[in-house]
């Protein structure tokens, strides 16, 4: 896996390059200072054969960049190669404006590290991450961050019933041997879903399974 990471904060690019290791191992990243510089990047690379990035990680307080116009033609340019935005903006309304260009993420710089990896895997699946601050009346409800429409992708989408039901309790601070008598489970069948849920969500603790929980904004799972 190729990613590129855009940001002139060196601070960030380093952040972000140590996520998206915790993402793969194995994936390579390439780093960029500037607009002008990330789309000299992408120049390089389509001389030699097309896009050879599978994701694009950018911020938009950086130099070179005029306005959300450039990064819509980025996006329509790397197509079907996923953006995602990583940035200090808070505002819902800002949010919007940037999600309306086609970018398939926009993460607030805010974000917890571990629900970060988690947005950048559920991008990498084909899925999008809208901030629950923009899960509005009327709008779509947000699903692990991801708004519910038909089949996108969620964060959860990889858990079992049973597991969402363990997960749920969880979040609601039982332990093992407590979510056992809620469900009628025995102690070990419950280690066995507790240990499933975190291999799912690709995370190395039952605190990170429940931020993430906290994170989708739901007060239920199932």
């Amino acid at each position: 896996m190729q990613v590129l990471i855009a940001d002139d904060h060196s601070i960030v690019r380093s952040g972000l390059t140590h996520l998206v290791g915790e993402l793969d191992e194995q994936a390579t990243v390439v780093a960029a200072t500037s607009f002008s510089q990330l789309n000299a990047i992408l120049d390089a690379s389509m001389l030699e054969g097309g896009i050879a990035f599978d994701l694009i990680v950018m911020d938009l307080r950086m130099p070179g960049l005029g306005g959300l116009d450039e990064v819509e033609a980025l996006v329509k340019r790397v197509a079907p190669v996923p953006v995602a935005v990583f940035s200090m903006i808070e505002s819902p309304d800002e949010m919007r404006a940037v999600l309306s260009r086609g970018v398939r993420a926009f993460i607030p710089k805010s974000t917890d590290d571990v629900l970060v990896v988690n947005i950048l895997r559920l991008v990498m699946a084909g899925g999008s991450y809208v901030p629950p601050v923009l899960g509005m009346p009327g709008a779509p409800p947000a699903v692990g961050g991801v708004p519910a429409r038909g089949s996108a992708p969620s964060v959860f989408d990889g858990l079992t019933r049973r597991q969402l039901e363990v997960l749920d309790l969880l979040a609601q601070g039982l332990s093992n041997q407590e979510i056992g008598e809620r469900l009628g489970l025995n102690l070990s069948t419950v280690k066995t879903h507790v240990t499933g849920v975190l291999k799912a969500l690709g995370v190395g603790s039952r605190t990170q399974a429940v931020l993430l929980v906290k994170e989708s904004g739901r007060d239920r799972l199932v």
